[in-house]
């Protein structure tokens, strides 16, 4: 019994981590502010996916749907922090001409933003896993509907 309430707290402490990266932690944040010059308007869609994203993983505990597109809008936000931080690498190297060369580069001199980058769409996947099986178990115990 004990086992099944450690896996309950770190199931919230995963979520809560995933929300608080994704509302404050984001590389967007100095896009937003003119730090690194670029588009404003993408930028300012970027935050709003991130910003949408840690609120439907933080409403997921009254609606599980919620959670389950809170999590499909963070996988959505961490494939492009990978697509951007590859085009970041593609731009800033030098013989780095295509995606493929700057991903090597990245596995090369990244790899421990790699190693984040994955334990992030762990983190993400595990969220939407845990609101998939709380919408369906939701579903299952309400009553037929007359």
């Amino acid at each position: 019994m004990k086992f099944l309430k450690t896996e309950s707290i770190g199931g919230h402490v995963i979520r809560f981590s995933l929300a608080g990266l994704l509302l404050f932690g984001g590389f967007t944040k100095l896009i937003l502010v003119g730090a690194l010059g670029h588009n404003l308007l993408g930028a300012i869609v970027i935050a709003a996916i991130e910003t949408l994203a840690a609120f439907g993983l933080i409403i997921h505990y009254k609606r599980p749907e919620m959670g389950l597109a809170g999590a499909a809008l963070a996988i959505l936000a961490i494939i492009i922090r990978i697509i951007y931080s590859l085009n970041y690498v593609k731009e800033s190297l030098t013989q780095t001409d295509s995606f493929l060369s700057a991903f090597a580069t990245f596995l090369g001199l990244y790899n421990n933003g790699l190693f984040h980058i994955i334990l992030l769409i762990g983190a993400a996947i595990y969220c939407m896993g845990n609101s998939y099986k709380n919408y369906f178990r939701n579903r299952l115990t309400q009553p037929w509907p007359h």
